[in-house]
């Protein structure tokens, strides 16, 4: 009964319903990167009753991080930010199967922490990294959404391999370098937001919705939004054999 009763607006909802929960709670989610954006999709996952959540993050909370990474406050400074997020999210939903990863994702252990999740989450904040989960991804058919945030700025995208344009589709080879959040700020509603659309994402694709792989666009600052489609590149070295 407690069972039904905890979940029971989230069946109650005809675009996901019993079936759509289901197919939730038998999925296994990676979120990489369990900062601004890692950090919403997260608590998202594990209130919407999701079977596992893998949470892959080398770094330590900072106090610099708490006016916007949500599953941490002032007790879990200098702790491994997946040891703080394990905690506070089975505060939330001890139902929820939790891996936790204390180290950065990089070449030597990528195919092994993002294999045997139907989903993965980029929540970093280096293209390095994002091109890398690219790579894997497009290998392997999985699907993935990013989500980057700046400034005012942040934005989404999905990624179905075969079905959407991915990464390196529309993104420069030679592009490497990005602002950080250290040297440009960034609005605590931007990533919310963002965070927010890249689960809704996550869920339509879990449950056979399916998405189309527009680049989403938002800036709450400036009350601005926008849709941009993004078409497959048929000479793409990463995803046009596919």
């Amino acid at each position: 009964m407690m069972f039904n009763l905890r979940y029971s607006r989230e069946m109650a909802l005809k675009e996901i319903s019993v079936e759509g929960y289901e197919a939730i709670r038998n999925s296994t989610v990676c979120v990489v990167g369990i900062g601004a954006t890692g950090s919403p999709v997260a608590d998202l996952f594990v209130r919407a009753g999701v079977g596992r959540i893998r949470l892959i993050d080398g770094d330590t909370v900072d106090i610099s991080n708490l006016h916007r990474q949500i599953l941490f406050s002032e007790k879990d400074i200098d702790r491994k930010k997946v040891d703080a997020a394990e905690e506070r999210l089975k505060s939330v939903n001890s139902g929820c199967t939790i891996e936790k990863i204390p180290e950065f994702l990089n070449k030597e252990n990528a195919a092994e922490y993002l294999e045997g999740c139907n989903l993965v989450i980029d929540g970093t904040d280096n293209m390095e990294t994002r091109r890398l989960i690219n790579s894997f991804c497009v290998g392997s058919r999985k699907p993935w959404i990013f989500i980057s945030s700046i400034g005012t700025v942040a934005q989404v995208k999905a990624v179905i391999p075969g079905v959407t344009s991915c990464l390196e589709c529309f993104v420069d080879p030679s592009e490497s370098y990005q602002m950080s959040c250290e040297e440009t700020g960034v609005l605590a509603s931007a990533p919310l937001m963002a965070s927010s659309l890249a689960w809704t994402m996550a869920v339509r694709i879990l449950t056979g919705k399916g998405e189309n792989g527009d680049l989403f666009y938002i800036d709450p600052w400036y009350h601005k939004a926008e849709q941009i489609h993004i078409n497959r590149n048929p000479q793409c070295k990463s995803c046009s054999s596919i």
